[in-house]
């Protein structure tokens, strides 16, 4: 009941059976009847079950697995104070020998919750691909730029940069040298950081607009999509956006979902999103630019040791 007291909660979730959504009775069910369901629902008189772990190595497996969040010492403890991750390892635990992938979805539910507490001095186990555990190979390639700002290459490198110009952030690069960026029809994301602006001890600046050159047949019909921190300002080849969802004759949509503007090129395989001062671009797994990349974000061949030589020719990604 949401009281900001404890007392008497057991006995008001217990009331299962009570709160069932039946056809005819005093909760009506707000969902679509599903024609595959009985028109009126039974609760199982099942026992619950205590713990899917079937075995001692299954449940070793899990608590394993979710360590992160009873760990003093692990990527989590510093929010330990804020948010208590003792029912939530417990979820988790469960939910691993249950089917492992719901496991992930705890993790990154304290992740959240942690986030929402205002704690933000800990370490993610959720890679780029949102994958637990994972090292960022696992599925799609996606390079970040947030803050002030903080990139990660498609490879997962991780470089501040406090440039206050326009930079090539990802660009395709299979038709000439990786140095020389793309060709006038081909996809591209510029960034623009804001001025230099001063701190105690050091300069800052943050990403402030980013623009998508949408691939196309010719230099002619290449569309370029101008977003900025304010979703009114989005712009499609210098005027405001047309009614959304837009789609192309060459597969590009722009969408907008939850407050964020994505950008799509379908021949590329490419998502660019841009929300506050984040901006993601994200290659499909089948991506021809895989490999074909050049920019702050290198060139996504899922080797790390050579982004930096990319991403740290600052002055050459300028746009001017």
């Amino acid at each position: 009941n949401a009281d900001a007291s404890t007392t008497g909660e057991s006995a008001l979730i217990s009331m299962n059976n009570h709160w069932i959504a039946n056809p005819g009775t005093a909760i009506t069910p707000l969902l679509t009847a599903d024609p595959s369901r009985p028109d009126v629902c039974t609760e199982s008189t099942a026992p619950a079950e205590t713990t899917p772990c079937a075995t001692p190595a299954e449940l070793a497996a899990a608590q394993q697995y979710c360590a992160a969040l009873n760990n003093t010492l692990g990527p989590y403890a510093n929010c330990f104070d804020d948010v208590d991750p003792a029912q939530l390892f417990d979820d988790c635990v469960f939910d691993h020998c249950a089917d492992p992938s719901m496991a992930c979805d705890t993790l990154q539910l304290y992740e959240e919750e942690c986030q929402a507490a205002g704690e933000l001095d800990f370490t993610s186990v959720v890679d780029a691909c949102g994958v637990c555990h994972g090292d960022g190979t696992s599925c799609q390639k996606t390079c970040v730029a947030t803050g002030d700002p903080h990139y990660r290459s498609f490879d997962g490198v991780a470089f501040n940069w406090q440039g206050q110009c326009e930079y090539v952030l990802a660009s395709d690069c299979r038709s000439g040298s990786r140095v020389d960026g793309a060709t006038a029809n081909a996809f591209e994301v510029q960034v623009r950081n804001s001025r230099r602006r001063p701190l105690p001890g050091r300069q800052v600046t943050a990403t402030v607009a980013v623009a998508v050159r949408l691939p196309a047949v010719s230099r002619a019909s290449a569309s370029v999509v101008e977003m900025y921190r304010s979703l009114a300002n989005a712009q499609l080849n210098g005027a405001a956006l047309p009614a959304l969802p837009y789609a192309d004759v060459y597969g590009n949509t722009i969408t907008l979902a939850g407050g964020i503007l994505r950008v799509y090129a379908g021949s590329v395989g490419a998502t660019v999103t841009f929300r506050g001062s984040t901006v993601r671009v994200t290659l499909d797994g089948s991506s021809p630019l895989l490999n074909n990349t050049c920019g702050l974000c290198a060139d996504a061949n899922t080797v790390s040791a050579d982004d930096a030589a990319l991403s740290q020719m600052h002055n050459h990604w300028i746009a001017n």
